[in-house]
């Protein structure tokens, strides 16, 4: 189970026991105005995963926030979710403008070394104000992950903007005796490269990234993750 599901593909979250709180922060090119922050709370709940997750980024006239609630379930290697969101942008020249949205997510696990995932985002409003453009679009994603060892695992991911192009997004993982994380990842179409690392010492998961842009440069994304369930 993934505890940033909720930012991401809600329907990883099946599987984690106890309770658990994330936080996840980054600057965007080193400009304090493009600044990511991320809160997410998830527990069990009937069976299955239940989260709560606050989000913002930038600030001043440009901004947009999001407060999502979400469940997963998880039927033998089958593991569903859904999640409600309401999201409001503010925007130069335009004003602000909210709209709810409705994502689903899953995995399937068709053995330890091979899952494939998939996840839509969907906007229920109009997503726009007066008549201006659409400020939201659906979005679609769908990924493979292979894990030849316990210690090794390779990602892909491409992701659809509608009304935008095609991203593909590929990464590697491997980790150090159970406690240490070594990452790196690319994205293709923004000639963006990322390196990572991430630590796990007994219940808390630290994780840092750098994220390379060719041309805007440097990005920095921290986060820390806690579960109570662990000893």
């Amino acid at each position: 189970s993934d505890a940033y599901a909720g930012f991401n593909n809600i329907g990883a979250l099946a599987g984690q026991q106890g309770i658990s709180v994330c936080f996840s922060s980054s600057i965007l090119y080193g400009i304090p105005e493009l600044l990511k922050i991320g809160i997410g709370l998830n527990g069990e709940l009937l069976k299955g995963v239940g989260s709560m997750n606050i989000y913002r980024f930038g600030n001043g006239d440009l901004s947009e926030q999001k407060i999502s609630v979400g469940y997963s379930h998880q039927i033998r290697f089958v593991s569903l979710g859904i999640q409600l969101s309401y999201i409001q942008c503010l925007i130069p020249n335009y004003g602000s403008a909210g709209s709810l949205s409705l994502e689903f997510g899953g995995l399937i696990k068709f053995s330890k070394k091979f899952i494939i995932g998939g996840y839509l985002f969907h906007p229920l409003g109009p997503g726009r104000k007066s008549d201006d453009a659409h400020f939201l679009n659906t979005i679609l994603k769908t990924g493979v992950s292979y894990r030849p060892t316990k210690n090794l695992m390779a990602n892909m991911e491409y992701k659809w903007n509608f009304g935008k192009e095609l991203i593909l997004y590929a990464g590697l993982e491997y980790m150090v005796r159970g406690k240490v994380a070594l990452r790196t990842g690319f994205n293709i179409n923004a000639l963006q490269s990322t390196l990572g690392i991430g630590f796990r010492p007994g219940k808390f998961r630290l994780d840092y990234a750098v994220m390379i842009h060719s041309v805007l440069g440097i990005s920095n994304e921290l986060s820390v993750n806690v579960n109570f369930s662990n000893p």
